[in-house]
């Protein structure tokens, strides 16, 4: 398997990314200005879904599986919008 060192495998059927800052480091993102700083924690101490949000595939097949018609709505869309550019297209050879 080819991998560029930011995947990992934590079983057979699911590769994660890995996290690109080490544990205890400073994460500079205060949101209060009275508090404690955020600190990076282990891969394993955040939920699964974090490691899901950039996957465009499990964001979809969540929406569908969750809500469906909002799923149908965003395909509308992404079809809309593939048929606005191919029109805008051949409007373009036209001239």
């Amino acid at each position: 398997m080819f991998t560029l060192g930011l995947v990992r495998r934590f079983s057979a059927v699911r590769a994660l990314l890995q996290s690109s800052v080490k544990e205890g480091t400073p994460l500079n993102i205060q949101v209060f200005k009275a508090g404690k700083p955020a600190v990076a924690l282990k891969d394993e101490e955040y939920p699964d879904w974090l490691w899901t949000l950039l996957d465009k595939e499990a964001q979809e097949a969540q929406l569908k599986a969750t809500d469906e018609f909002r799923y149908m709505r965003k395909q509308a869309k992404k079809v809309h919008r593939q048929k606005l550019k191919q029109n805008n297209f051949l409007a373009q050879l036209r001239k």
